[in-house]
């Protein structure tokens, strides 16, 4: 059961709509502790952040509601005096791909990269790209880039119900990335499903439900 009013949500900036958008559909109002998803470039990094963001917590708090999911083995071996709540996937990704009950943690391709930003330009992959190159030579980059279209065959379109993701320009915008790339592009379903249902206490196999200081393990996270 959950004490509404002994209740956070811990999350990633990156989610920042859905987070929204679920609790609206759940019929929830947690407060949320926002993660900055700047962390993400290093899982050391986000678990430090982690570290620090539930420390902070009120004394009184009973239950964390983690919105995001592994990623890259940021919450391996953390511990709260709270007790955990978190999905189990392995990134948050996967997290707006789930759609159905069927526990499963990776949901995505491996040859496939994925959007689903309502603005699409915010992951341009060109751009994170150049940004990676910026320091190499011209036949370095040139290596770098072929490395990316055999790595690389398609750019999937999450349409989340919230990213508003059918109109001509947000297609647009993707259309360029997967041109430079050499790569098709398609739609996926999306949304904000498992997220419901962790606001609204609908913990089944899908989650892991950790009592105060019982530390997150990978092999309990990931199916």
């Amino acid at each position: 059961m959950i004490n509404h009013s002994k209740t956070v949500i811990i999350a990633c900036s990156s989610l920042t709509e859905y987070v929204a958008a679920a609790q609206k559909k759940a019929g929830t109002d947690f407060p949320v502790v926002w993660l900055n998803r700047v962390y993400h470039r290093d899982p050391a990094e986000m678990q430090a952040h982690i570290k620090e963001k539930l420390a902070d917590l009120p004394a009184d708090t009973e239950t964390v509601l983690v919105a995001m999911g592994f990623c890259g083995g940021s919450w391996n071996q953390v511990r709260s005096r709270f007790r955990l709540v978190l999905p189990r996937i392995d990134d948050c990704v996967s997290l707006l791909l789930q759609t159905t009950d069927t526990p499963q943690s990776n949901l995505k391709k491996m040859d496939h990269l994925y959007v689903r930003d309502k603005n699409p330009g915010r992951e341009s992959f060109k751009a994170i790209f150049d940004r990676l190159a910026v320091n190499v030579d011209e036949a370095t980059k040139q290596k770098y880039y072929e490395s990316w279209k055999k790595s690389f065959r398609c750019i999937s379109i999450m349409d989340t119900g919230i990213n508003d993701s059918r109109r001509p320009e947000y297609a647009a915008v993707v259309k360029k990335d997967a041109d430079w790339l050499e790569a098709e592009m398609e739609y996926v379903a999306g949304g904000t499903h498992l997220l419901e249902k962790l606001f609204s206490g609908q913990w089944d196999a899908q989650f892991l439900v950790l009592e105060p200081d019982c530390p997150v393990e990978k092999e309990e996270m990931l199916i």
